[in-house]
């Protein structure tokens, strides 16, 4: 989940107070299936005005594009006034601690797994629970500082803010805000952040060394880990795929493809597929070589990029020939 501020529907000239009545008003038109994940959401929101330390509670990835449904997480992150990086890992524990103390009132709980995430720069402490009505939580605590840069530099228009603290400066300006669905009607949205050239050759080139060691496995007679690194160039090329189409956060593949236009897929796609079964397995890596070069293409067509040629067309001649 992107650690940025994002997007909230706020009228023009409003103010914190006004960001968070918006907050309110959009988890009360949230449909009746979403109902368990308006629960949660609402409690957390209301924790959040009585913990000094929290500065904002934000939520998005499908909850804030409008594409939703029962079983959809629900993608949080919470801003905490600490420092950033290591000075302020103290604070963001007190708020992780407080969360994780508090999630009980939020519904029946099955279990919860804290971590630290993100890179090393940052100091993100990421809560998952799971309740037993099959609700999800999956909240990132970070210092609000993280979020002003990502927000400033453009991230996460999907974000919604569900809480912002009274007096914070510098957030929900109303000309960033935009509609809960990610993006003004009739644009594309931006992604969350840009993609470049130079990260569209990264996951081609990936993309080719997955399939290289995919060869590789079935001349040992691995089959098991010829078909997970099928798997692995599949991700790249979904997220090849959604590079090219626009999505928001391409880096996650397969499910942006889906959320930004779910009839939209690379071609040949469906003859990626193999189950434990060499020649099938070989077909298939044969197959995933045309598709990610179809993906490649189409995503450096919308971001200039200069792709790896000559390692691709080494790969394929090695899938090519005959074992």
């Amino acid at each position: 989940m992107p650690i940025v501020a994002g997007a909230g529907p706020e009228p023009a000239g409003g103010s914190t107070a006004a960001g968070a009545l918006a907050g309110r008003a959009w988890l009360a038109a949230l449909p009746d299936e979403l109902a368990a994940q308006r629960r949660v959401m609402a409690r957390l929101a209301d924790l959040c005005e009585t913990w000094p330390l929290v500065m904002s509670l934000l939520v998005g990835c499908s909850l804030g594009r409008g594409a939703a449904d029962a079983l959809s997480d629900i993608d949080a992150a919470l801003g905490v006034d600490a420092p950033r990086g290591e000075p302020g890992a103290a604070m963001i524990g007190t708020a992780e601690a407080m969360v994780a103390a508090a999630l009980p009132e939020m519904g029946a709980l099955v279990d919860v797994l804290r971590h630290r995430t993100g890179p090393g720069s940052q100091h993100v402490r990421r809560i998952f629970a799971q309740f037993a009505d099959g609700t999800q939580l999956d909240l990132a605590v970070v210092a609000e500082a993280e979020i002003e840069t990502r927000r400033r530099a453009g991230g996460a228009p999907d974000f919604i803010p569900l809480y912002t603290a009274p007096g914070l400066p510098g957030t929900w300006q109303p000309e960033d805000q935009l509609p809960a669905g990610g993006g003004v009607p009739g644009s594309e949205p931006p992604a969350a952040y840009a993609v470049t050239g130079g990260q569209i050759r990264e996951w081609a080139f990936h993309g080719w060394c997955m399939l290289i060691d995919a060869d590789k496995y079935l001349r040992r007679g691995s089959l098991w880990e010829a078909h997970s690194r099928l798997h692995e160039a599949r991700h790249y090329i979904w997220a090849l795929w959604a590079a090219a189409q626009g999505a928001l956060y391409p880096w996650h593949g397969l499910s942006q493809v889906l959320d930004h236009e779910p009839g939209n897929l690379p071609p040949g796609i469906e003859s990626t597929l193999a189950g434990l079964d060499a020649p099938a397995l070989r077909a298939a890596a044969r197959a995933s070589a045309k598709v990610l070069t179809t993906a490649s293409e189409a995503a450096a067509r919308r971001h200039p990029a200069n792709l790896p040629e000559p390692m691709a067309a080494y790969v394929t001649r090695v899938l090519f020939r005959e074992p």
